[in-house]
């Protein structure tokens, strides 16, 4: 049996928000952003996670949050502020117990006696000399240390930029006690640090999301870096024994992926565990119909014995508690078949691990679904379905519908087997759906879904079935004549 603290990356949360630079909040007509269709996306991205009392804290750019007891079960709860909507990366802290919260875009401090809020502005981040820290407050970060006092991190931007820290006054966190200080800057040896899709410009990076977290009396900062539209975003970190440095950089990236459904593995920050472990969350490059669509992942912190520090990403069923569940893809670059598909969203795309395609069923087509041949019997024991919404107007009521589906099974023969996973009245949206199911031996996976009741019309990005490695001793149980047929 499985155990109940199960995830895949990307996390399947609930009720993913809607972007910061959708349709419908900027009337962006200049296409602006948009890599695909010009309608509103969905983006949670640039996150922190605060543990207190018990509860994880996780905040996103625009002030959307999640809240968990569990580490496993997130649900949806932005954050209350007064005044203009937050901006992208914010910073969570605790601070003599009050909640200090700041994000890009306005150089503005808020506080509040809870968590989640409602937080009150506090005023704008002064330097010592009085003057305002604007225009260069993007990305900031705090950092709230074990004998009370205050930093607060910041930097994004190329040529010659860098991470930025300076110490606060805990008692007034508006105000610096402290010269600000340069803490890191592009190091061109480091070829992850490098802008482009392949370091290709090497004289400039875009440092950006600081980050700090204190682990056995060491202080690590970490950074993004090379920029969040591409597939090698990353995080870089350095370590030091004082919260302002010097800083010595690690050479290789923390937290890296460039290929599959989870890539682009930059921004986001550290934090304690259940199990007393260090967690690295990060986001997820998406990118189906704008640049700053993204989602978020989670991944163990492990620490080296040189002193660096690895995560090692992962894209199949985990297990906070057991780690591993040995399960891997069995679908992908799989025979599919569909009920039919509208323009160039073709079915095979569900089976690419690209998160930027996606199948279209046609617009007429009143019960789509589609199926993947795995080419032999596998035993499937989970599912991941990554929805893709075609048509979001938020402004006109065409917003996201949890998707009311069947996924079943047949063996080489197709005949039924197993039990379908009937989700015929499903009412959680998730726009990234994990669903374990018993033991199945199955060739083929067949997913069927009803049209939303709202107008949004649903495809899907990938449809990803996981089951342990066939043992090269069993015999093989592929049939060439069922797969012709398929």
């Amino acid at each position: 049996m499985f155990p109940d603290d199960i995830f895949c990356n990307p996390l399947s949360l609930p009720d993913y928000p809607l972007g910061i630079e959708a349709f419908s909040k900027t009337k962006n007509t200049r296409d602006e952003g948009f890599c695909g269709p010009l309608c509103d996306y969905r983006d949670f991205a640039d996150a922190e996670v605060l543990y207190d009392n018990g509860v994880w804290y996780m905040v996103g750019s625009g002030a959307q949050g999640y809240v968990s007891k569990d580490f496993v079960n997130w649900t949806y709860r932005p954050f209350e502020i007064e005044g203009e909507p937050l901006g992208y990366a914010p910073s969570l802290a605790r601070c003599h117990g009050r909640y200090l919260l700041t994000a890009s875009r306005r150089n503005m401090l808020y506080v509040s006696s809870s968590p989640q809020g409602p937080y009150k502005m506090l005023g704008a981040v002064k330097e010592v000399n009085g003057a305002e820290l604007a225009p260069e407050y993007l990305d900031p970060a705090l950092f709230a240390d074990e004998d009370g006092r205050l930093f607060l991190y910041w930097g994004c931007s190329p040529w010659g930029g860098g991470i930025y820290g300076v110490e606060l006054d805990p008692e007034n966190p508006a105000q610096a006690i402290g010269e600000k200080r340069k803490l890191l800057e592009f190091e061109p040896s480091h070829a992850f640090e490098r802008f482009g899709e392949y370091g290709e410009e090497g004289n400039m990076s875009w440092m950006e999301g600081a980050s700090m977290f204190k682990h056995d009396g060491i202080y690590y900062l970490q950074y993004a870096t090379n920029g969040t539209v591409f597939r090698h975003y990353s995080i870089g970190v350095a370590r030091s024994l004082s919260p302002l440095g010097p800083f010595r950089m690690q050479h290789t990236p923390v937290c890296q992926s460039t290929e599959g459904l989870v890539c682009g593995t930059g921004h986001g920050g550290w934090v304690q565990g259940p199990d007393g472990k260090v967690w690295q969350f990060y986001l997820c490059s998406h990118q189906r119909v704008h640049c700053f669509e993204r989602c978020m992942g989670m991944d163990r912190v492990e620490f080296l014995p040189d002193g660096e520090v690895h995560v090692q990403v992962t894209n199949t069923p985990q297990s906070v508690s057991r780690g591993d569940l040995g399960l891997v893809p069995v679908s992908v670059r799989k025979q599919v078949r569909a009920s039919s598909w509208e323009g160039g969203n073709f079915p095979a795309f569900v089976m690419d691990e690209c998160p930027h395609t996606w199948w279209a069923p046609a617009a007429d087509d009143a019960a789509p679904w589609i199926e993947v041949n795995l080419r032999q019997e596998f035993g499937v024991q989970a599912l991941q379905i990554w929805w893709a919404d075609l048509n979001l107007d938020y402004e006109n009521g065409v917003c996201p519908e949890a998707v009311r589906f069947k996924a079943e099974f047949f063996d080489a023969g197709h005949q039924s087997v197993g039990t379908a996973l009937d989700c015929w009245e499903n009412a959680v949206e998730k726009m990234i759906d994990l669903r374990t199911i018993e033991k199945v031996e199955a060739q083929y996976v067949k997913v069927s879904f009803l049209p939303a009741k709202n107008g949004c019309r649903h495809g899907i990005t990938a449809l990803t079935a996981f089951a342990r490695p066939i043992s090269p001793l069993l015999p093989c149980r592929y049939s060439r004549k069922h797969a012709s047929q398929a």
